[in-house]
């Protein structure tokens, strides 16, 4: 009941909050879009049902000594990334931080510690190999290579001119073995979880597959 409640609240500041009504009603929206943006999606029924559902599965055993059931907490990310409209999903994902305290809202935003973090970093290869063995991600990071090739030359940095379908693929990225994410609280940059040390041999294949998140123009 006491949730509810909250919700009650949180419903009736934003609803005065869209009809310009009373923007202080909200404290810190201003100048946390992150959070403004997560205020939002609490007005949308499934927005806020699937968004609490993959964060309940992947805080369950984060920090203790089980660990996170990850297969189910990428299906939950999944879920939301797929059947939430993009509206929602592009304004909690890809927020405009001018702080740490948005941007670190921002990283957590698809609970890291569960989805996206290993105890040590793997090598690159071996999350390729792994996605390559995922029909999901798989024909997801196809579409991503197709629609983030960066181009040097192109005013919004993508070779395919269409930044809005990069985004639209990397957001697909997320909820599979190759689930990239922030690198930090400060930073708009993105990366795998992996490393490309030790590669052998194996070492230009492995920084093209990184590169194409870490220093990527079309992202």
């Amino acid at each position: 009941p006491a949730n509810e409640e909250h919700w009650k609240t949180d419903y009736n500041k934003l609803a005065a909050l869209l009809s310009g009504k009373d923007c202080s009603q909200i404290a810190g929206d201003a100048t946390n879009p992150c959070l403004k943006a997560t205020h939002v999606c609490n007005l949308s029924k499934k927005c806020v049902r699937l968004r609490t559902d993959y964060a309940s599965i992947c805080t369950k055993g984060a920090g203790s000594e089980d660990t996170c059931d990850r297969r189910k907490c990428h299906r939950g990310l999944r879920n939301f990334f797929e059947k939430v409209p993009e509206d929602f999903t592009k304004s909690i994902l890809f927020c405009p931080c001018q702080d740490e305290l948005c941007g670190e809202r921002r990283r957590k935003t698809i609970v890291p510690d569960c989805s996206f973090q290993y105890n040590t970093k793997p090598n690159c290869l071996w999350l390729l190999d792994s996605c390559l063995e995922d029909h999901i991600c798989k024909s997801r990071l196809a579409d991503f290579q197709q629609n983030c090739q960066p181009a040097d030359m192109s005013p919004d940095g993508c070779s395919q001119h269409n930044r809005a379908a990069c985004l639209q693929a990397y957001m697909g990225m997320i909820g599979t073995p190759m689930t990239p994410n922030y690198v930090s609280n400060s930073s708009v940059e993105v990366s795998l979880w992996c490393t490309c040390e030790s590669s052998g041999n194996q070492k230009e294949k492995c920084d093209q597959i990184l590169g194409l998140f870490e220093s990527n123009k079309c992202l």
